[in-house]
């Protein structure tokens, strides 16, 4: 029996983004219980880095025994697991597999449906669903759409999204400010700007993230805001910023997509919009106008009661328990000839 004690966790790069501070909370997660996490980018790690300044993410350091690598240095043997949420890295991590590794050697982090559109990389993503490896997927909307092209003895497990809400938290109550204060990140979408030309005037204040805003920049805007727009995309399975939006006591408008559907509850902890329709989002921001105070504070706190279905905690208990069941499984399986 091996002790599958070492994961190298392949990510493309450091940058700040949601996907790539999942991956290294998971590498956290791998050193909290235990494991020996190692990082594997081809961009140099450096202390200063924006992504190695969120808390949690500045304990994988190398003062601390994290090791950084090129995943061109890697080859996965006998005992050791490898995880990778883009496609791309396993393009590269393909090349660094041993003719004894056994296929569910190998992790995918499965975050959204985009892989299963047959024009996303010209299908190769969809293409990989069908290999056969580990997999652990966001929450059941994506397990059921993926689930068509897995191979029927897949390893699949579903781990709830844990985040840094405490980070963004601001307990407030009352009625909102005047003017009406709206916060919007434009990443993924332009919709923000579209809103504030429709209403654009002295009862409306309108902010929006820089494209490379940090964590400590979000959280002030979100502190800022009365009102976030959230613009999740439909093929995404977490959309991070409502939740943090909500954890600030922000008002959270939405509209109805994958992105978001785990968390959402409709007219309770948030207000619906349609997807992409800017005159939806400004009609229902002039409502907001106004609307009772006794009901933004019911909705911000049932945003407060959310969080606590994406702790840190129950994440890290479910990640042990997907990896217990994935050795007893190689296990069983025993060292390929």
């Amino acid at each position: 029996m091996y002790k599958w004690r070492r994961i190298y966790f392949l990510l493309p790069t450091f940058q700040p983004i949601g996907g790539m501070v999942r991956d290294l909370c998971f590498a956290h997660h791998a050193m909290t219980l235990g494991y020996e996490p190692v990082i594997c980018c081809i961009h140099p790690y450096g202390k200063e880095l924006p992504m190695f300044n969120i808390p949690r993410l500045s304990e994988l350091s190398p003062e601390n025994g994290i090791e950084f690598v090129h995943p061109s240095r890697i080859t996965l043997g006998p005992g050791e697991l490898a995880w990778f949420c883009g496609v791309g890295m396993y393009e590269m991590l393909q090349h660094r597999l041993s003719r004894w590794t056994r296929h569910e050697q190998v992790i995918q982090a499965v975050r959204g449906i985009r892989p299963t559109d047959p024009s996303y990389t010209d299908g190769y993503a969809l293409r990989l669903l069908t290999r056969p490896m580990a997999r652990m997927v966001t929450n059941d909307i994506v397990l059921e759409a993926v689930r068509p092209y897995l191979p029927k003895d897949s390893f699949t497990e579903v781990i709830t999204v844990a985040h840094d809400t405490d980070f963004f938290l601001k307990h407030r109550s009352g009625g909102l400010g005047s003017p009406l204060k709206v916060a919007y990140t434009p990443w993924k979408s332009e919709l923000g700007g579209r809103v504030a030309a429709l209403l654009d005037g002295a009862e409306f204040e309108f902010r929006a993230a820089g494209r490379q805003a940090s964590w400590d920049q979000l959280r002030e805007l979100y502190h800022w805001a009365d009102v976030f727009l959230s613009t999740p995309m439909v093929t995404e399975g977490f959309y991070l910023p409502g939740l943090e939006a909500m954890a600030a006591g922000a008002l959270v408008l939405t509209p109805d997509v994958g992105g978001n559907r785990t968390y959402c509850r409709f007219g309770e902890n948030c207000l619906q919009v349609e997807w992409e329709d800017e005159s939806s989002y400004a009609n229902v921001l002039r409502s907001l106008k106004t609307e009772r105070p006794e009901r933004m504070d019911g909705i911000r706190r049932q945003g407060y009661e959310t969080l606590k279905n994406h702790t840190w905690n129950r994440e890290e208990r479910q990640f042990a328990e997907f990896l217990n069941k994935l050795k007893d499984r190689l296990d069983e399986l025993g060292p390929r000839l």
